[in-house]
């Protein structure tokens, strides 16, 4: 049986072309493998997303939070990051007198 840690990794794949500074993560699978065949789809680009000299690498969720921090996690491009609510403030009460 996994451990719940186990259950909760995932793999991205991430892209930096010559001319980034940046990591960007294109897809989200749920084994090492299926990251790995994506990535062998992709070298195969051409035209407006050509990847012929960008570094692709896979990503695990436990190695993205060492490299990245702990609360990362995998965010669409485009997408909205979820944050921590804000703390809510209790309404006020009203005291009869």
């Amino acid at each position: 049986m996994a451990t719940k840690k186990q259950q909760a990794d995932y793999y991205c794949v991430a892209v930096k072309r010559n001319y980034e500074d940046m990591w960007r993560l294109v897809s989200k699978h749920n084994t090492r493998e299926d990251a790995e065949a994506e990535i062998e789809k992709m070298r195969g680009y051409t035209g407006a997303f050509n990847y012929d000299n960008a570094e692709l690498r896979t990503i695990s969720r436990a190695e993205g939070k060492k490299e990245f921090g702990k609360s990362w996690e995998y965010t669409p491009i485009g997408g909205v990051r979820k944050t921590k609510p804000a703390r809510a403030q209790q309404p006020e009460q009203e005291i009869e007198s």
